[in-house]
């Protein structure tokens, strides 16, 4: 399945998304795919490929990510990022749908159901746990260098996404946060570098709300159907059942041990909605 990319109009500029158009039955709702930080849409296009729905799907880049311009908010919390993805929703067309989010996104589509319940028919979170004291920081940890004529935030960029999957979080070089998942190719870390020099000035916008985000209190606001990705030996994130435990009535999504790969979370995904329809 292919898929596509498009920008619509929005007060700020322009918004970015993915999106595979499969819909033969106009009563099925589409679903959403939100990204994490600090990459675009371009990191859930083999989820979105993966997917066989009869259904369309869009992935649209956070506001201040990979092509879609910046919120014009000095400091953004992730309820803003919530109301800015549902003004690129309208923009295309889109009042009610399934929302898939992958940890900052599993938060932007979490506060959608929280304050525009209407508009989410159901929400899949993958990869959220409560915050670890390491990550308890209110940034990023790091800033990014200035744009200079030596190319340093090149560099800088690489090892931010590289070192996504050699410590947890990725700005606690330390031992005690070393995590054993391998390494993309050189490939995905050049796409995910690209995805990450595009909004080099205006990434850390979503990041930082993330870090601010209070994960439990906002949590337990959510009254829509919910399902919790949960694959017990992942090292990054373990242990998500306290994220599903504060959620009224949630289920979770048990992946296969030691397997968080597209194909299978894919799977989980169109078995949770045909259960619902």
């Amino acid at each position: 399945m292919r898929t596509y990319r498009a920008f619509t109009k929005i007060d700020e500029g322009q918004a970015h998304y993915r999106y595979i158009k499969n819909n033969d039955d106009e009563k099925k709702l589409p679903i959403i795919i939100l990204h994490m930080s600090p990459v675009a849409s371009g990191f859930v296009v083999p989820l979105m490929e993966n997917l066989k729905l009869n259904r369309d799907i869009f992935a649209p880049d956070t506001l201040g990510n990979g092509d879609s311009s910046p919120l014009k908010i000095k400091k953004p919390e992730i309820i803003d990022f919530a109301e800015g993805l549902t003004r690129v929703l309208d923009s295309i067309g889109i009042k009610r749908a399934h929302f898939y989010g992958v940890r900052t996104g599993a938060m932007i589509a979490s506060e959608v159901a929280i304050n525009f319940p209407e508009r989410v028919e159901s929400l899949m979170i993958d990869e959220l746990v409560p915050a670890r004291s390491s990550a308890e920081n209110p940034s990023i940890g790091e800033p990014c260098p200035e744009v200079n004529v030596f190319g340093s935030q090149l560099t800088w960029a690489w090892h931010v996404m590289r070192d996504h999957f050699i410590y947890h979080p990725w700005w606690d070089r330390y031992a005690q946060n070393r995590i054993t998942l391998d390494l993309p190719s050189a490939e995905l870390l050049h796409q995910y570098t690209t995805e990450l020099l595009k909004a080099i000035r205006t990434f850390h916008f979503s990041y930082n709300a993330a870090q601010r985000w209070n994960r439990i209190d906002r949590l337990s606001l959510i009254r829509i159907p919910t399902g919790v990705f949960y694959e017990p030996a992942h090292e990054a994130f373990p242990d998500t059942r306290p994220i599903a435990n504060v959620i009224p009535e949630s289920d979770l999504l048990i992946l296969p041990k030691k397997d968080t790969s597209q194909k299978s979370k894919a799977k989980l995904i169109q078995k949770w909605l045909t259960n619902l329809e």
